[in-house]
């Protein structure tokens, strides 16, 4: 069972990863940003002030959810932490995002 839930938990962090690492390209290198509402105006998250915030803000999640990848496959092969631990890290990285999409 505790296989399962990081198997789940890994591939949630590869999808939110590779969106947020999307974003990233889309907007700071590609500078696609004529279908974002970037101004800060209307009911948008604060990151929506400026396209190099909303890349940064994408930046970090990417990041920090590409080091989650890593270290549940690196507790895959060593079984060194419990799998829940994991989990619920993977869990509370996802809460914060959507909690700060909401402020």
């Amino acid at each position: 069972m505790k296989k399962v839930a990081l198997i789940i938990s890994l591939v949630a962090s590869i999808l939110f990863a590779s969106m947020a690492i999307s974003e990233y390209y889309t907007v700071a290198i590609k500078k696609e940003t004529e279908l974002y509402p970037f101004g800060g105006e209307g009911p948008v998250p604060y990151f929506y002030k400026s396209a190099e915030l909303y890349a940064q803000v994408n930046l970090i999640y990417g990041i920090v959810f590409t080091i989650i990848i890593l270290f549940g496959l690196w507790n895959w092969k060593t079984k060194k932490v419990n799998e829940l631990i994991i989990v619920g890290i993977v869990a509370l990285v996802i809460i914060l995002w959507f909690v700060q999409g909401n402020i």
